[in-house]
């Protein structure tokens, strides 16, 4: 009897063991240690919204697992695993991603999308464009919508693209998402989150410089929405209105300054010339 609870005492032992050395539990330290909340399952990683403007999250079916969730004065950050199913064929074989999820919480991003070439992610309804560096244009598709997204391709992010392949980040409104198209190995899981925060504070910057020098310089995406023409002609002449408007008022000030000041001249100069004239008639010659 004693021998038979000694080894069930074993066997639990053991259980608890193999339980502490899963994926699971080891995120689970890790998000802990970094301060985050951990849910071992979750339905969505970002807003219902947010997901249907970013083209990785309309593409297949996500499940996302050991989900890790923080916060700062900037933006609410995740890092997740992510189980893509790229049919509803059960004998399809997911594809597993480790992925870095952002929505700022005040500001937008400029619309960009970049993408391995072989990558199930790299077509996209937006424009392309080429970088005419060979390194970069031999491995990625590179979606940039508007004129401010070539302006996320700093020298720090161009220096990523030129020395890995495996980049995947899609900007759009407030949100953002970035993976390397794997899913990282619990070695590497700390240093993947690491890179993903560089890339979130280099981008924080490079809005925050656009921003102040031009707050309409960021544009949200719609899919499937084409403006028309003249609304957006419409738009440009109400922006440039608004942005001439101080410098409109000034100059107006400063005319209506100037005529008044040949007024009061011409006003001066009269009153002096009845002062001689009275003076002229009024003394005893």
């Amino acid at each position: 009897m004693n021998i038979i609870i000694v080894l069930l005492i074993l066997a639990c032992g053991a259980g608890l063991v193999a339980t502490a050395r899963t994926r699971s539990a080891q995120i689970a330290r890790m998000a802990k240690m970094n301060g985050c909340r951990y849910d071992r399952e979750k339905d969505s990683v970002t807003t219902e919204q947010t997901a249907g403007r970013l083209e990785f999250f309309t593409l297949y079916f996500h499940q996302y697992q050991n989900v890790c969730t923080c916060s700062d004065n900037f933006a609410f950050i995740r890092v997740a695993d992510d189980n893509i199913y790229k049919d509803d064929n059960p004998k399809t074989k997911p594809i597993h991603f480790t992925i870095f999820t952002a929505e700022l919480k005040k500001r937008q991003f400029p619309a960009l999308k970049i993408a391995p070439i072989t990558s199930p992610f790299a077509p996209s309804q937006y424009a392309l464009m080429k970088t005419n560096i060979p390194q970069i244009d031999s491995r990625y598709r590179i979606h940039a919508p508007t004129p401010a997204s070539a302006l996320v391709l700093t020298p720090f992010i161009i220096g990523l693209l030129k020395t890995r392949n495996n980049i995947y980040l899609e900007l759009n409104d407030n949100a953002l998402v970035y993976h390397e198209n794997a899913q990282m190995p619990l070695a590497q899981f700390q240093q993947f989150r690491f890179r993903a925060l560089q890339l979130l504070h280099e981008l924080e910057n490079v809005i925050v410089r656009l921003d102040e020098a031009s707050p309409a310089s960021t544009a949200t995406l719609v899919p499937n929405t084409k403006a028309d023409p003249a609304e957006l002609r419409a738009e440009a002449m109400i922006k440039a209105l608004c942005s001439n408007r101080s410098e409109i008022s000034a100059s107006e000030n400063t005319g209506f300054r100037g005529i008044w000041m040949i007024v009061l001249l011409f006003v001066l100069v009269g009153i002096s010339l009845l002062s001689w004239v009275a003076l002229k008639n009024w003394i005893p010659q």
